[in-house]
């Protein structure tokens, strides 16, 4: 699965590449993927009673003149395959490989509370300075966290939770770490 998913992306990099129109596709990828994310959506194109028809109806009122035609096609092209469970996973992998690309790259920062401007532009100070790229940040809450926050980036988890905090002590206690 991950192989189709890095194939498509692949072949999305080398359209844009041919159309010289990398950064316009990003923006079309995302427009895409954030309109087909939610779970009717999900529901919409797998279900499997609903015609092929209908799908692309749904492509050509969303999408037609707001993305490329190789995008268009991309979408086409799933439905007729029966791989509409693959777009989002795919569009995600082409996201991230066209940002790499242009120097970007996403970080998820995940917090019980809403952090201020000042400290979301801390870290992406940070960040940037580790990854050497330009780093957009996308923030989440989390009542599940139940203090400081947690960062995905690059396939890294930077996390500074209370509760890892404290999940560390216990283990220093365990082995008699502490004095």
């Amino acid at each position: 699965m991950a192989k189709l998913n890095e194939r498509y992306a692949n072949a999305l990099i080398e359209l844009s590449d041919e159309n010289n129109s990398l950064s316009e596709d990003l923006q079309g990828a995302i427009l895409v993927r954030d309109m087909l994310s939610d779970q009717d959506s999900q529901a919409f194109l797998t279900h499997p009673h609903i015609a092929d028809s209908a799908k692309y109806n749904l492509f050509d009122s969303a999408f037609s003149g707001k993305i490329s035609q190789h995008l268009m096609g991309f979408l086409s092209l799933m439905v007729k395959k029966n791989r509409e469970s693959l777009i989002l996973p795919a569009l995600a992998e082409f996201i991230n490989r066209a940002n790499r690309r242009l120097g970007k790259i996403e970080a998820r920062v995940v917090s019980a509370k809403p952090l201020k401007q000042e400290q979301l532009e801390s870290i992406r100070k940070i960040l940037s300075k580790k990854t050497n790229m330009q780093v957009e940040i996308c923030t989440e809450h989390d009542p599940d966290v139940i203090g400081g926050f947690y960062i995905l980036v690059d396939g890294k988890i930077f996390d500074g939770t209370v509760r890892t905090k404290l999940n560390v002590m216990k283990e220093r206690l365990k082995r008699g770490g502490y004095q």
